[in-house]
């Protein structure tokens, strides 16, 4: 299963804007143009599947007022994914309404089969409704509370055509790591998946070593691929707790965890969320440029290359450097922010233009993009 697009009104910056999206998609914008938005959007429905109501994911990021668009009243949001398998076509909108002092769910998903009419799969609105049971070929009635997930209360059903989509979505991964919060120890998290922040990081390595210690050696030679450092690592446990040490190149004794440089530490954290999270199949990366050098970019990009061809990859990024590295116009996504209308996305439509232009001008695509020539 592949996402294909999302459809976004009234979501934060995205007024009106569909987004399409390939193996590889790279924003780059300006500051508040919108490009983590575009992430959040994706991440809200992961959250919303996984806590299997829409409560926690609104309320966590400050309720309906302020998660709608600023430039009117914040009375509707609405978001809509397409994902494709086997040549079939889902399509699962979600729309949140204000209701009273709380706000309620209305929720669709059809599937589109080549040279068919749509089916309509799921209904729901303020939690009552109904999915199609392939097993009784018929509608099975749903009742539930008017903010709970009608496609996650489906999925239970194994017979739902549509279940698929439930199961894509919870796997979605999304990271995010800050030195501050990867220098701690953390306890209490799920060890089986990565932290967005990297919380778990020191855990995360220390249960790879010891049952996917391929995978472990894997993370530490890409992290060195891009760095120099380190030459191998050590997580230990003691009572529960997890940390790790780090061997360096010149240095006699090893450095703790609290003591290893923030551009490490990310870097580390980002090579354990690409080669570790085995089970996503979506994978948005905000800004892997922060705390790392310039030149240490390229190695990143090869191993960004190496996980697109298991994972979807969307990466924000400030960094026109990025794209010369990447080289890959079809993978290249504008985002501006209009005066009026929110956040635009633009992707390059004529790609083969865009080489002539390249080998015209001697430009790199970063180049190529200062000079607005993406949709300028």
């Amino acid at each position: 299963m592949k996402l294909v697009s999302l459809k976004a009104l009234c979501y934060r910056s995205l007024r009106e804007e569909t987004i399409t999206f390939a193996d590889l998609n790279v924003f780059i914008g300006a500051n508040a143009s919108g490009k983590s938005t575009i992430l959040d959007a994706l991440r809200f429905l992961h959250d919303a599947v996984q806590e299997r109501d829409f409560r926690a994911p609104v309320y966590s990021r400050g309720g309906m007022v302020h998660l709608a668009w600023k430039g009117e009243e914040a009375r509707r949001i609405e978001l809509t994914v397409k994902v494709i398998e086997d040549g079939n076509i889902y399509e699962w909108t979600i729309e949140l309404f204000r209701d009273g002092y709380e706000f309620a769910v209305v929720e669709d998903v059809y599937q589109f089969r080549s040279g068919e009419p749509k089916s309509h799969l799921l209904s729901a609105k303020k939690g009552e409704g109904w999915w199609f049971s392939g097993e009784k070929g018929d509608n099975v009635k749903l009742a539930q509370s008017p903010t709970a997930c009608a496609l996650a209360a489906a999925a239970a059903d194994a017979s739902f055509p549509a279940r698929g989509i439930a199961e894509y979505v919870s796997r979605w991964g999304f990271f995010d790591p800050n030195p501050f919060l990867l220098r701690r120890d953390w306890s209490g998290l799920d060890s089986s998946r990565f932290d967005p922040y990297g919380r778990n990081l020191a855990e995360r390595l220390y249960f790879l070593s010891k049952s996917a210690p391929k995978i472990f050696a894997q993370i530490v030679a890409a992290t060195q691929s891009v760095l120099g450092l380190p030459s191998s690592i050590e997580p230990r446990e003691f009572e529960d707790r997890f940390n790790f040490v780090q061997f360096e190149p010149g240095l006699q004794f090893p450095v703790h965890q609290m003591g290893v440089s923030s551009g490490t530490l990310r870097m580390l954290a980002l090579m354990t969320a690409l080669f570790s999270e085995s089970g996503s199949n979506l994978i948005g990366i905000e800004e892997p440029e922060n705390n790392v050098h310039p030149t240490a970019l390229a190695a990143f990009v090869q191993n960004l290359l190496i996980v697109r061809d298991r994972v979807q990859i969307l990466v924000t990024t400030h960094s026109p450097y990025l794209l010369d590295l990447l080289d890959d116009a079809e993978a290249v996504c504008v985002v501006r922010h209009t005066a009026h209308g929110g956040t635009h996305v633009t992707r390059e439509k004529d790609v083969p233009a865009v080489r002539k232009a390249l080998e015209a001008s001697g430009f790199g695509l970063g180049e190529y993009y200062e000079t607005t020539g993406f949709g300028g």
